[in-house]
Parts: structure tokens; C-alpha cells; sequence
């Protein structure tokens, strides 16, 4: 029979490039467009040798991206010899860290401070979410480290979003007047609360 078209052996296709891209966690929730800048080997004109050329995108982060996802952006890698196809460009996402929150898959945590009246009273206060501001009451008694989940303001998945939960660290006065100490005194001479009760450190 006839032979089959003859491959030219100075065909190769182009190889994948692999690049970073810092993704704030702000970005994540909407379909941000990121530019990025990378270098392409690519053979010169006359095919006698290599150089690099510098290539410039605007890439669409996916809603909800994690950290770690690869993206594939087919044929924007290395070019291919003698009419081969292009390699691919693999784009490895990472998380820039966030100051105030931190990630726990698709959930954010906040630590909110609250003085001790506050968690012994309880308190309306302002928290921050990646979108804004939100008002949050802090209930009576809460301890040090509880946390309260707020449904719906952490980072997207495939299936849905993610919650917030604020953990409450008590703060104590770095100082206090003397008025302040007296009110302290007057607390610990009152109370019979005992903080130790039931701790196996006793």
C-alpha cells in the first residue's frame, strides 16, 4: 500500500513554559484580569539558532482559583520548529498572604481583639471582610478564641463561597490609672470566679 505522509524530522513542538502568578485574595472573588510578563525561547528567523523574546498577557483569573491551581494557556509557549505546534504555558497560582486574615480552604479567619468587658458584657463592633466592613455582635461571656462564623464572606469554590469566622482574642491594658485599678481590685475582691477551676495544671 501507500505510505503514510513522512514526518520532518525537523519538526518539534514547541516545550511548556511554567510561570508564577501572585493572586491577591481580593482578586479571587470577582474575574480579575492579571498581566503577566514572561520570557519565550523561540528559534531565530533562520533557524540556525535560539533567543528569547519577552511576551506580555493579560491573563483572566478564574473565580475562586486556589492556591497551587495550574491554569493552561494552550500555545502561549515555546514555538514549535519546521510547523510543529506551540507549547503551552502552565500558570502556577499562589496566594500572596493576607494581614489580617488567613485561609483555611475556601474559609477566611479573622482575629478580632476585644477588651475584657467586652467579652464578659458583650459588644457591637466593626470587623473587616474582603468586600468591607460589617457590624458584629460580640455575645456576653464569650471566651478567648470562640469562634463566630459569618456565612458567606470567605473565598469562592466550585460549589459556592466559603465562610468568615471572626476568634476573639481578649486584650488586657497595657496600662491602667489608678481609678482603673481600683475598679480591677474591687472586680477581684468580688468575684469568686476561678479562672483554674477544673485545669489539670492546678
Amino acid at each position: 500500500g501507500a505510505a503514510g505522509p513522512r514526518r520532518d524530522p525537523r519538526q518539534h513542538r514547541g516545550r511548556d513554559i511554567e510561570v508564577e502568578l501572585p493572586v491577591f485574595l481580593e482578586d479571587t472573588l470577582s474575574e480579575a484580569g492579571k498581566k503577566i510578563s514572561y520570557r519565550v525561547p523561540q528559534y531565530s528567523a533562520d533557524g540556525t539558532g535560539m533567543e528569547e523574546v519577552t511576551k506580555n498577557l493579560n491573563v483572566k483569573i478564574p473565580r475562586g482559583v486556589a492556591d497551587n491551581e495550574r491554569i493552561r494557556l494552550k500555545g502561549q509557549g515555546v514555538p514549535g520548529q519546521g510547523g510543529a505546534g506551540n507549547g503551552d504555558l502552565y500558570i502556577h497560582i499562589r496566594l500572596v498572604p493576607h494581614p489580617l486574615f488567613d485561609v483555611e480552604g475556601h474559609n477566611l479567619i479573622v482575629t478580632v481583639p476585644v477588651a475584657p468587658w467586652e467579652a464578659v458584657l458583650g459588644a457591637k463592633i466593626t470587623v473587616p471582610t474582603l468586600t468591607g466592613k460589617i457590624q458584629l455582635t460580640v455575645p456576653a461571656n464569650t471566651q478567648a478564641g470562640k469562634r463566630l462564623r459569618i456565612k458567606g464572606n470567605g473565598l469562592y469554590s466550585k460549589n459556592g463561597r466559603g465562610d468568615l469566622y471572626a476568634v476573639f482574642k481578649v486584650v488586657v491594658p497595657a496600662h491602667s490609672g489608678e481609678d482603673e485599678r481600683q475598679l480591677w481590685q474591687q472586680l477581684a475582691e468580688t468575684s469568686d470566679f476561678n479562672p483554674r477551676e477544673g485545669w489539670i495544671g492546678k
